[in-house]
Order: C-alpha cells, then sequence, then structure tokens
C-alpha cells in the first residue's frame, strides 16, 4: 500500500501530472454538475469528484513536509466532513466544512503556481498548470462565497430568493465574477460579499494578463523561470 501511495504520488509531482488534474477539475467543476442536473440518481458523483481532488491534493503538496503537514490536516477534515454530510444527510458542520474546503484549495492554488513558476524551462505542461492553477482560483472563492453565505445566510440573491448556501449556483457565480461576465442573475447583497467579489474579479483580470501572459512570453522567447542571467561566450578579439 506504502508502494502504490509513493507511486501515485510521483505521477501528480511530475508536470505531466497537470494535465491528469486539468481533466480531474474540469470533471469536477462542469461535468459532475451537469450530470447531476440531468440525472438526479448521479448526485453523488461531484462528492466523489470533490473527495478524489482533496486526495490528489494531499499528493501533490507531499513534496514538503511543512507544506504537506498543514495540507494533509487541512484536506483530511474536508474529506471527512464532506463524507460525514454525504453518508448522514446533516450539515450542521457546514461552516468547518466549507471552510475547510475553501483552505484546501486555496493551499493547492498556491502550490500549483510554484510549482509552475519553478526554475526550468516553460513548456506545455506548465501552461497547463497555469490554467488548473486558474481554475482552482475559481473554486477556491466559490467556497469562500458559500462560505460567506452558510455564516450570513442571504448575503447573495439568486433571483427573487437567496441561495440559501447552494454551492452550484455559487460556484456558477465564481466563475461569472472570475471572468468578468457578470449576467446579474446571482448578486452580492451584504457589504462581504460584494468586497469577495471585487476582490475576485480584480483577480481575474490580473491572472490572465500577468501570470498566463508572462508564461507565453518566456516559451515564446525561449526563456527559463529560474532568472539567472544567460551565459554567453564573450566574442574572440582579434589579433
Amino acid at each position: 500500500m506504502r508502494a502504490l501511495f509513493h507511486r501515485t504520488a510521483s505521477v501528480w509531482k511530475r508536470e505531466e501530472g497537470s494535465s491528469l488534474l486539468l481533466a480531474l477539475l474540469v470533471g469536477t467543476l462542469f461535468v459532475a454538475p451537469f450530470l447531476r442536473d440531468w440525472f438526479p440518481v448521479l448526485a453523488p458523483a461531484s462528492s466523489a469528484f470533490l473527495v478524489l481532488l482533496f486526495i490528489v491534493g494531499v499528493l501533490v503538496v507531499s513534496r514538503s513536509v511543512w507544506v504537506a503537514l498543514p495540507g494533509c490536516l487541512l484536506a483530511g477534515s474536508a474529506i471527512a466532513l464532506e463524507l460525514v454530510h454525504q453518508i448522514t444527510g446533516v450539515d450542521s458542520l457546514a461552516p468547518w466544512r466549507v471552510g475547510a474546503a475553501c483552505l484546501t484549495t486555496g493551499l493547492f492554488t498556491v502550490v500549483t503556481l510554484f510549482r509552475v513558476f519553478a526554475p526550468g524551462p516553460v513548456t506545455s505542461h506548465r501552461l497547463v498548470g497555469a490554467v488548473v492553477a486558474y481554475l482552482l482560483l475559481g473554486l477556491t472563492w466559490a467556497y469562500a462565497h458559500s462560505w460567506l453565505e452558510v455564516m450570513r445566510p442571504g448575503s447573495f440573491h439568486v433571483g427573487p430568493g437567496p441561495t440559501e448556501g447552494a454551492y452550484p449556483a455559487l460556484l456558477y457565480y465564481s466563475f461569472v465574477t472570475l471572468t468578468t461576465v457578470g449576467y446579474g442573475d446571482v448578486t452580492p447583497v451584504s457589504p462581504a460579499a460584494r468586497a469577495l467579489s471585487n476582490v475576485e474579479s480584480l483577480l481575474g483580470i490580473l491572472y490572465p494578463a500577468v501570470l498566463i501572459g508572462r508564461l507565453l512570453s518566456m516559451q515564446v522567447g525561449g526563456g527559463p523561470t529560474s532568472g539567472r542571467p544567460s551565459e554567453t561566450t564573450p566574442p574572440s578579439s582579434s589579433q
């Protein structure tokens, strides 16, 4: 079992693991909610994807002890609380469950960004990792909005009524805000909700303009991310 864990962890720690993580995120964020809407019998699929995402997060952050310890604690708490919620149907620990998920995905986002900008050549896998970090950013803010709605119901409104902490609606709202589309069908009401939305929309503008743009320019220029000056051979002087 231990050898299997290490082999699985090694896959996610390599740059190639970004593509697998991207597929997992697409399933968690877009495929699972679609299936749950059309096929209610498959409702546990989104929770299964979510638990799998947390497990992957533990495998990725386990490279450094100082990062792995809080990562394992947060992810373990999020997994346990999510399983209790799905099995018992009781969500009395919703603030802790959503808060643990928010902190876990936030830590996962930071670790992914560090991997993207680690020393070395810019490859297509790093560009995929930048997209993964962008999706994780939207997921983190979806949990932040959900946590605020759980703590202060009515902070957001969907149409004529409150969301009542509905995660799918706030997941949709998070990515609409992150991409600065702003359809207006979900609106922040409380000052705290508006402040969170402002920060997310600002990140949504800066992220592609600064981070992904920087990666693309490095790839076109063929420069490393290490920031060290390239060594050039001085021209030979004519005698």
